[in-house]
């Protein structure tokens, strides 16, 4: 790892029992567990020390090998959720049964052990490569991360492979959480035209917005009238939970701004890839578990697939992911951190805020 204190730089620490990978400039510092499915715990915009991510309100205690790959079902899964950025995949939402593989909830890569890799260490530009099997599907993910000096775009390259001689349907998707003190009520959201639904395995008992609707983004229709504007970050006592899907979009990209801070994080994606962005809302919500309106936080996950019930029924509505035998697809991502705006028009393909 780096020698060198200043520029790009790399840093493998443990934390909590995790084995932890840090990326540094002089911008952005970002923080992954690579021992928890590679996920990113921290990305940190340094000059006003700003974490972007959610991290839930609970210790973070390290998994026993033996009791992993966590996930079976959605009890499993939170209790173990820490907040931060997960990799969905092969499954997303519900744990279900697909060719005699039980596939858990939000997929396998959640708490797998991945290898790393050191491409290059200079104060110039470090990048990594974190690679790691699936145990229940035969799928090779290899993701390549790297960050420049005095840039603030983290740029993510990913390649997942089948090792099988067999057609295999999935869902893939990125799961980046957002939270305290970067999330308040003057956070916008920005994003392109699109469709929403309400569409999935069945009615939140807290939820205020129509379910099984279609909408235009971002006016949500209630179900006691009048309209919410998806663009709006509530306050915290608004006690509202809700889950809507976006798609139609011609471009992935997002950016979420605070108002008061004049601070943003946006991501950029290949929307023939993810055409779906799942937009997932505790604001002060869920009176029981596994909440119990401790959280007040919001997710806007870039997928393949939809809804939140699991695989099979993405392969019932058309939208799973198939991979041929020997299939490797391949993409990339950009997360992106800027400042002195209170709302974005575009992210380019590049990383630059507009």
């Amino acid at each position: 790892m780096s020698r060198h204190h200043y520029g790009s730089r790399l840093r493998e620490f443990t934390e909590n029992g995790f084995r932890m990978l840090s990326l540094e400039n002089e911008l952005i510092r970002v923080e992954l567990r690579i021992d928890n499915g590679g996920e990113f715990s921290s990305f940190l915009y340094k000059p006003s020390d700003t974490d972007f991510l959610w991290h839930r309100p609970v210790a973070p205690r390290k998994a026993p090998v033996q009791s992993r790959p966590r996930g079976i079902d959605e009890h499993v899964f939170n209790d173990r959720y820490l907040g931060g950025w997960q990799e969905c995949f092969p499954n997303g939402g519900t744990s279900v049964v697909y060719k005699n593989a039980q596939l858990p909830f939000h997929g396998e890569l959640l708490s797998l052990d991945f290898s790393l890799k050191v491409l290059r260490d200079t104060p110039d530009e470090v990048s990594v490569l974190l690679s790691v099997e699936t145990m229940r599907m035969p799928f090779l993910l290899e993701k390549q991360l790297c960050l420049r000096s005095g840039s603030s775009v983290l740029e993510i390259k990913e390649t997942m492979t089948n090792l099988s001689d067999q057609v295999l349907d999935t869902m893939w998707g990125q799961h980046p959480a957002f939270g305290p003190p970067f999330v308040d009520d003057s956070c916008r959201i920005d994003f392109p035209s699109c469709r929403c639904t309400t569409e999935r395995s069945e009615p939140w008992p807290e939820s205020k917005i129509h379910y099984a609707v279609e909408f235009d983004w971002p006016n949500a229709p209630l179900r006691d009238g009048g309209f919410r504007d998806l663009s709006v970050i509530p306050a915290p006592d608004a006690r509202l939970t809700e889950l809507v899907f976006l798609h139609g979009f011609n471009e992935g990209w997002y950016g979420v701004t605070n108002g008061n801070k004049k601070v943003g994080f946006g991501l950029r994606w290949d929307a023939s890839l993810f055409p779906y962005l799942w937009f997932w809302q505790v604001f002060g919500g869920f009176s029981d578990y596994p909440w119990f309106r401790r959280n007040y936080n919001f997710a806007l996950e870039p997928f393949s697939s939809f809804p939140e019930s699991g695989l099979l029924k993405a392969i019932e509505n058309g939208t799973a992911l198939r991979f041929g035998p020997h299939e490797t697809k391949e993409t990339t991502i950009l997360a992106v951190a800027y400042a002195g705006r209170e709302r974005i028009n575009r992210i380019t393909e590049t990383g630059e805020v507009l």
